[in-house]
């Protein structure tokens, strides 16, 4: 069998993830089509083969030059998908440049090809999430949801949210956790040396926000509760690591917030792309991982923390109660109240989880990598592509 997996110059983590269980299967053939970003990903993989067509997706470019190269991505993709001898088509992400026609004619153009077509939906409707959606981006996935042959979600509660939003038939839905990322280096950095390499002191109680930073992420609501804490513990550091998604006023506002709501040596802020040979050092110093959303369905990062056993403090919103067991791998709170996230987090610091934290790392690693096991993953997924193939 062989298939292509479609991830449009987008995140790597996850295709790293899918492409090393299913390269384990001997009877599958995998062809990759994505950017630069995927160069050195899935080398290692005798069965995956990379098709850069989309190239140098990151680096800023002037406007004509932006334009030649996404039209010679589609016409590229346009013609890949008619030479290729693949029967199944897996899209991880679905915009390559224009949402419309990616969602609707790059679809049914794929359909026209004889294609088969699973779509991984990471997100339903991340226009939604993200407090931009209009009647086009919900006719785009409508259609789109038509048309492919099958989706898969993460979580039930995201099954239920494609059900409620687009009406799609239910047993087109088909349920695969997401796995732990196993693409970010786990050495034997030890805690003690993870914090000089952050220059942060060995007595501190470490809260870490990590990933993109946008509005629907709540760090305001995340810096509010810190600033009740840090009167009764004033050895708190809150570290607030990552880029802004998009161009806004928003993290101007959470550092004037900051600078009026906490002390300097409270807070630390690293706003940048995080390469992926530093992730480790913050998820090893930290004490806790902090997600304050105020809406999503689920996030990667919940998986990236697994991979290092750091427990987990997160609003209930989204499937993030299924992904973080209360008590166990971390704590649930109310979303958007700093009331209640600051009450968790201080009972995180007077718990088993942080007293006991080498015992607690192990044992969230341990769940992790057995409930989230990408082998596991990557036989349901590859029984799904055979139900579909055989379905001709």
């Amino acid at each position: 069998m062989r298939i292509s997996i479609l991830n449009a110059g987008e995140q790597t983590d996850y295709l790293y993830g899918i492409v090393s269980g299913l390269s384990e299967i001997p009877e599958l053939k995998i062809e990759v089509v994505d950017s630069d970003r995927a160069v050195g990903v899935i080398d290692q993989f005798s069965s995956a083969r990379l098709f850069n067509l989309r190239g140098d997706n990151i680096s800023p470019q002037i406007f004509p030059v932006k334009v030649f190269r996404i039209i010679r991505y589609y016409v590229q993709l346009m013609y890949y998908a008619v030479c290729t001898s693949s029967e199944l088509f897996h899209i991880q992400w679905e915009k390559n440049g224009f949402a419309f026609f990616d969602r609707t004619f790059l679809i049914a153009y794929y359909k026209l090809l004889g294609k088969k077509i699973i779509f991984t939906s990471h997100n339903i409707y991340k226009e939604a999430r993200d407090g931009r959606a209009t009647w086009y981006h919900w006719l785009s996935l409508k259609i789109m949801y038509i048309l492919v042959d099958r989706i898969i979600v993460h979580t039930s509660q995201m099954k239920l949210e494609l059900l409620s939003l687009f009406r799609i038939a239910e047993d087109k839905i088909i349920v695969i956790p997401h796995g732990i990322n196993n693409r970010v280096c786990r050495s034997r950095l030890s805690f003690s040396d993870a914090r000089q390499k952050l220059d942060i002191d060995a007595t501190a109680h470490v809260i870490l926000f990590f990933g993109q930073i946008d509005t629907y992420k709540g760090v305001e609501t995340l810096i509010e509760a810190v600033s009740s804490l840090v009167k009764s513990d004033p050895s708190i550091l809150l570290i607030i690591a990552g880029q802004a998604k998009r161009k806004s006023s928003y993290v101007a506002d959470l550092k004037k917030q900051a600078g009026r709501m906490l002390p300097d040596k409270n807070i630390k802020f690293d706003l940048r792309y995080i390469p992926i040979e530093e992730v480790e050092s913050y998820f090893i110093s930290a004490d806790c991982l902090v997600l304050p959303y105020k809406r999503i369905l689920q996030s990667g990062v919940i998986f990236l923390a697994y991979r290092f056993g750091l427990p987990i403090i997160a609003t209930d919103v989204g499937s993030f109660s299924e992904d973080i067991i209360d008590g166990k791998t971390g704590y649930i709170c109310a979303p958007d109240n700093p009331k209640d996230l600051a009450e968790k987090i201080s009972n995180f610091f007077s718990s088993y989880l942080f007293i006991k934290r080498d015992q607690t790392r192990n044992h969230i690693i341990e769940f992790a990598e057995k409930k989230y096991s990408w082998k596991d993953i990557s036989k349901k997924t590859f029984n799904l592509y055979s139900e579909v193939l055989k379905k001709e």
